[in-house]
């Protein structure tokens, strides 16, 4: 054995102890209470493994001990072509065994799932908020020996080599307003402006006299994988063939059975009841069973749409005004197309009419309502097209919007959802700006003339792609 066995100054645990316990009060002492916020890795590659998106969503109060107290480092600002980027530097000196006690148990109750493959430590690519100056660094290097280097045998600190961070694609949520609300109007790539106005639908009908007021099913069959014909035989005399459609369902037998037959054209004319033949149209399923009811007087004809509406997000109601004493009032369908009423199907005619009756449309009542928030997910109901949500503005209607997958249509609604409740907002997109609206990028777009001018001076066509005189 080289050392003394008596007499050792290393490997002492109770020394051990006290020169951790001497360095983590003073760190609490001449420190500042920083905000540790770890990375999630949301998509990386499979063979270099390079991270394509991240997000930041959990935060952690921790105290740190500034190294470079004259100021920070390297604190300058550099022109490129991307504009003025600051060069500030700052290294912040953490105990082990604070972040082992406060930080690593809590990492590692998300069982590693989408974090850094080791959550034991502070790591590269992690965020440091400083929150006196208000600003953002990321950790660029983790220096485990210094500044103790094994004294007693064992490392004690941290020091976190950190640079100004600079926003990419990443998602920042912490729920801390200081540092959510720095990047709200930051990293988009998208203005959209929105109205929150919907338009209600109207409708109209006429009456028919001896036209079908209602198909009962007593046997809704089974088997069909299809939403099946339906044929409804002419009236006996003059008048008009009534139509309609079947709608069908899941039932408990793993097929699909008819659950209603719904009217577009009552017709008219109809002395005794017609027969009705509902045909698969693959062949699947049968052994349906219905009855027909007849109107002769006063029954709800053809509805048509004569304002389509916009801002629907579920179908809305539909009422008729009440039949007279002794007849039946109609009952109808909403039939959306993208957020428009497209036409209104008949579940029941009704009979007794002297008049024709007032169809009602709900309103599109949920439009407008609601105030997206930062990191809420907003979807195109018409292209399903996503985005990121970053910043609303409420007087003007605007919204910033980042991570856009699929391409918006002016007119489509947008239904913000948020994450942490069940808030659920919609609004109309009027217009969509996918240039950052605060830079004129058409003041740099050189790049067509400086491609013709050149054309007459070099060749860079694929035969000759380092060009010649």
């Amino acid at each position: 054995m080289a050392l003394n066995n008596y007499i050792r100054f290393t490997g002492v645990k109770n020394e051990q102890d006290l020169a951790q316990s001497l360095i983590d009060e003073h760190i609490k002492i001449h420190g500042v209470e920083f905000v540790y916020m770890p990375r999630t890795f949301v998509n990386t590659k499979t063979v270099m493994r390079e991270v394509t998106s991240s997000k930041f969503t959990r935060s952690f109060p921790l105290e740190g001990y500034i190294e470079n107290h004259e100021g920070f480092g390297d604190q300058y600002n550099l022109l490129t072509k991307f504009g003025v980027r600051s060069t500030a530097e700052m290294q912040i000196t953490i105990s082990q065994a604070r972040f082992g006690e406060l930080i690593t148990p809590l990492l590692k109750d998300t069982g590693g799932v989408g974090l850094s493959n080791i959550p034991t430590r502070p790591l590269e690519g992690d965020l440091i908020y400083f929150p006196i100056g208000d600003i953002l660094f990321e950790v660029k290097h983790v220096k485990h020996t210094a500044p103790t280097f094994y004294a007693l045998g064992k490392n004690y600190c941290y020091v976190l080599e950190c640079e100004m961070f600079e926003l990419g694609d990443e998602k920042i949520e912490t729920g801390i307003g200081a540092i959510d609300d720095d990047f709200a109007t930051l990293g988009y790539n998208v203005t959209m402006v929105l109205s929150g106005v919907g338009v209600t639908a109207t409708a109209m009908t006429s009456l028919v006299n001896g036209g079908i007021h209602k198909i009962n099913i007593f046997n809704e069959g089974t088997g069909f994988t299809a939403d099946p014909t339906v044929l409804i035989s002419k009236p006996n005399g003059t008048g008009r063939r009534a139509t309609a459609v079947a709608i069908t369902t899941d039932n408990s037998q793993g097929s699909r059975s008819l659950q209603e037959i719904r009217i577009t054209d009552p017709g008219f004319g109809y002395t005794v009841a017609p027969s009705i033949s509902i045909t698969p149209v693959d062949g699947n399923g049968g052994r349906v069973s219905i009855g027909v009811g007849i109107a002769t007087t006063g029954a709800v004809g053809i509805i048509t749409v004569s304002n389509a509406g916009e801002g629907y997000i579920l179908p809305p109601t539909i009422t008729f005004t009440s039949a007279p004493s002794g007849g039946v009032t109609a009952i109808g369908t909403a039939i959306l197309v993208d957020d428009k009423l497209s036409a209104i199907q008949v579940t029941n005619a009704g009979f007794g009419y002297t008049v024709p009756p007032v169809i009602t449309v709900g309103v599109a009542g949920t439009i407008g309502i609601g105030t997206f928030t930062y990191g809420m997910d907003i979807t195109g109901k018409r292209t399903g097209s996503t985005a990121y949500a970053t910043n609303w503005n409420a007087v003007t209607n605007t919204l910033l919007a980042k991570d856009i997958t699929g391409k918006f249509s002016p007119g489509e609604l947008i239904v913000g959802t948020s994450r942490t409740t069940s808030e659920s907002i919609a609004y109309r997109l009027n217009s969509i700006d996918y240039n950052d609206a605060e830079v004129d990028l058409d003041s740099y777009g050189d790049n067509v003339s400086i491609q013709t001018e050149s054309d007459g001076i070099l060749d860079f066509t694929e035969q000759n792609p380092f060009g010649e005189a």
